[in-house]
C-alpha cells in the first residue's frame, strides 16, 4: 500500500471508533435517564423494590452501554495518545 492509502485508513478507523464511542455514551445517557425517570422516587425503596422496579432494566442497560461507550478504544484495540 502506500503512505497516503495508510494514513487514510488510520484517519478512517479512528473516526468510526469516535463516532461509535459519541453514539454508545448517548444512548446510555439516555437509557440511564429514561431508567431514572421510570424508578422515581428511589430513595425511599428498599433494594428489592428497586430491583423489581420497572426502570431496573433500562437503568442497568444504560449503564453498561455508557460503560462500552468509554471503553470502545480499548476493545477496538487502539492504543491511548
Amino acid at each position: 500500500m502506500l503512505k497516503w492509502q495508510i494514513q487514510l485508513a488510520k484517519k478512517t478507523e479512528e473516526f468510526n471508533s469516535n463516532l461509535i464511542k459519541k453514539i454508545l455514551i448517548g444512548l446510555g445517557l439516555s437509557l440511564i435517564i429514561l431508567g431514572v425517570i421510570r424508578q422515581w422516587p428511589i430513595a425511599g425503596k428498599s433494594y428489592m423494590e428497586f430491583i423489581e422496579g420497572e426502570g431496573y432494566l433500562t437503568l442497568m442497560l444504560g449503564l453498561i452501554t455508557t460503560v462500552l461507550g468509554i471503553s470502545t478504544t480499548l476493545i477496538v484495540g487502539q492504543k491511548d495518545k
